[in-house]
């Protein structure tokens, strides 16, 4: 609050600071939001990509004491791992992967991996497999900051705080649905398979691959 306040500078005069009413309403920027054309389909794509990602959280713990008898430090290590290998793609590889791949298709590299990575998850049968895949599990994340340059871009400058609150509480609606639903679905499958979760993200990926074909990206802000 400290350093909004005192550090970073106004983008506003005194004199374009007016207060609508009508502006406070909470629904008001998800209309404006879904009434873009080519706005919408993003907005869905966000969330299809936080609500699985509630998955790795909701379920993480639970598969690993199922399926190889981890205890709490097991637990620990191996989210520790994870978190360091998506790290360092995060720093070393998102930009020159979108930066030679362009955006889409970096989104598309993204799923692919998530996907063998899924798929090899549910099948793994070693504590030592869930670390070997880290890797390729890690290079998933390269779609999502691709996915949030595109976004960027299809709506007016002047817009994009408004633009961003949309996402964030579409981020937020996602993170009260997925761990209801992930809890649920994990207790279905927990005694025959309990792997079988992870292919329901597998699923949802195969989902977003029509809508991000579908989506009409531009190159220059809307006017």
């Amino acid at each position: 609050m400290l350093l909004a306040l005192f550090v970073l500078p106004e983008s506003h005069k005194p004199e374009q600071l007016k207060i609508d009413l009508a502006a406070l309403n909470p629904l008001r920027p998800m209309r404006w939001a879904l009434s873009m054309r080519g706005v919408a389909p993003i907005i869905l794509v966000f969330f299809v990509f936080s609500f699985s990602g509630e998955l790795y959280g909701t379920c993480w713990a639970l598969w690993g004491a199922d399926t190889f008898g981890w205890n709490g430090l097991w637990i620990g290590l191996s989210l520790g791992a994870f978190g360091v290998c998506h790290a360092l793609v995060q720093a070393l590889l998102t930009g020159p992967t979108v930066k030679r791949l362009g955006e889409r298709p970096a989104i598309f590299a993204g799923l692919a991996c998530a996907c063998l990575a899924l798929v090899m998850m549910a099948l793994a049968r070693r504590s030592w497999m869930v670390f070997a895949i880290m890797p390729v599990f890690a290079l998933g994340g390269i779609g999502t900051p691709a996915l949030q340059s595109l976004a960027t871009k299809q709506v007016d400058k002047r817009q994009q705080g408004q633009f961003q609150g949309v996402l964030a509480s579409v981020l937020s609606l996602s993170a009260i649905i997925g761990p209801l639903f992930f809890s649920s679905a994990y207790f279905v499958v927990q005694k025959q398979w309990p792997g079988a979760i992870w292919l329901s993200n597998v699923i949802f990926s195969l989902v977003i691959v029509p809508v991000v074909l579908s989506l009409r990206l531009k190159k220059e802000v809307i006017a």
